[in-house]
């Protein structure tokens, strides 16, 4: 059965009060490892500095990765439910300085195939713990501000990362593993200050249960499949993005400096926007998310500068900046006590899925049809992911009227029998 927690009256004042230290101690290890894990772009030329793997394996490898870091997810949210989001992070981070370790150590690619799979499981294995700490530490109100800091801390991480990642790489290839292993070493020390599984919490449910959990909850597995399709537009960014900028005569600096400017208005953005967006509260910021997302991706179709394509940027980047921080909360507000590992494993689980198989569907689209029938796809399915929200808002808002009226009908009778 799916709990939907209520706000209490004292909401408002909750979401104002200051956050408690272990929220701050979540902050820093979300940025510690943002910063030193090794992304795609960096593990290959990583493959290609030290093996003298040919560009067919590398690219083998690298996708491995992103298989391990799909699987991560939702195997993390259950073990976060399971055994408590400390013993989490710090089993996650074990197995990324085991991997960092055994990546310094090996050029065979029988063994890199195995290294870099736990890898990129690593990479997303501890993130559903967050989502633990927040909801059991944090009351509801505050929420949407926490995870929005989270999604923060990581862009800043992410933002700071390629700089030092290539310097340490002009240095030398194996500073790129020193970086990963100082950073698990300090998420993991931090991680010692996170709470475990509470005493008392239960029976522990079985980890195939808990994975299962999300997509049996109708609410949840319809928002589920909505965030899929969004996925399936935002990971154009990475894949055909660059492609139709350097159709339109645009040089890959360029599409280096637009893309840049999604993390810096981020970093800007994020603690304005998510603060001044409460008062539209979660379907509406829904609504408006899946709606610039939809708009600034099908704004490409008619971009053709770099100033165009920054704006269409700027425009679903905006999308992004109210989506990630209210799915969070969204998942943590419907998931059963104990659950909310699972519940936000599979939000990710789903996301990664969206980007990995965006990426194929994208390019095909684009080489049969042509670029402005890509955009005009990102659109017209981005407009079904609004309708849908709208609905799903609708739906919402007409059952809190009926349970309000159920609620109130006694209370009138009771007025009328005096």
């Amino acid at each position: 059965m799916t709990v939907v927690r209520t706000a209490s009256p004292e909401g408002a004042a909750d979401a104002r009060r200051p956050l408690p230290p272990v929220f701050w101690l979540l902050f820093a290890g979300t940025l510690l490892n943002r910063l030193g894990i090794l992304v795609p772009a960096f593990l290959s030329l990583y493959l290609a500095a030290v093996t003298g793997l040919s560009t067919g394996t590398i690219g083998v490898l690298v996708g491995l990765w992103g298989a391990g870091s799909v699987a991560g997810s939702p195997v993390g949210g259950a073990l976060a439910d399971r055994v408590g989001p400390r013993t989490a992070v710090l089993l996650s981070q074990a197995v990324s300085l085991a991997a960092s370790t055994a990546l310094a150590c090996t050029q065979r690619a029988e063994v890199l195939a195995g290294v870099v799979l736990l890898s990129g499981c690593a990479s997303t294995l501890h993130k559903p713990a967050g989502a633990v700490v927040v909801s059991r530490e944090l009351p509801q109100a505050a929420h949407v501000r926490a995870f929005g800091l989270l999604y923060w801390a990581s862009n800043i991480g992410a933002a700071v990362s390629p700089a030092v990642s290539g310097v340490l790489l002009e240095w030398d290839p194996v500073w790129l593993i020193v970086l990963n292993v100082v950073t698990a070493v300090g998420y993991g020390a931090v991680a010692l200050r996170l709470p475990d599984r509470e005493p008392g919490a239960g029976p522990v449910r079985s980890p195939v249960r808990g994975l299962l959990a999300p997509f049996r909850s109708g609410p949840v597995a319809r928002f589920l499949f909505l965030s899929f399709c969004l996925a399936l537009i935002y990971l154009q960014k990475q894949s055909t993005l660059p492609l139709d900028m350097a159709a339109h005569g645009l040089a890959p600096h360029t599409y280096g400096l637009v893309v840049a400017l999604n993390g810096l208005l981020i970093i800007v953005l994020q603690p304005v926007i998510s603060r001044q967006a409460e008062r539209l509260g979660m379907d509406a910021q829904f609504v408006l998310a899946g709606l610039l997302v939809a708009v600034g991706f099908g704004a490409n179709a008619i971009a053709g500068s770099a100033w165009s394509y920054a704006l269409a940027l700027t425009v679903w980047t905006l999308g992004e900046i109210l989506l990630v921080p209210q799915a969070s909360a969204f998942l943590v507000r419907h998931a059963p006590e104990g659950g909310a590992g699972s519940y936000q494993g599979a939000y990710q689980f789903v996301w990664n899925l969206g980007l990995v198989l965006g990426a194929p569907l994208g390019m095909t689209v684009r080489e049969t049809w042509g670029g402005d029938a890509l955009w005009a796809g990102c659109l017209v399915l981005g407009a079904g992911v609004v309708t849908a929200y709208a609905v799903s808002a609708r739906r919402s808002a007409d059952a809190r009227r009926s349970a309000y009226s159920r609620q109130s009908a006694p209370e009138k009778a009771g007025k009328r029998d005096t």
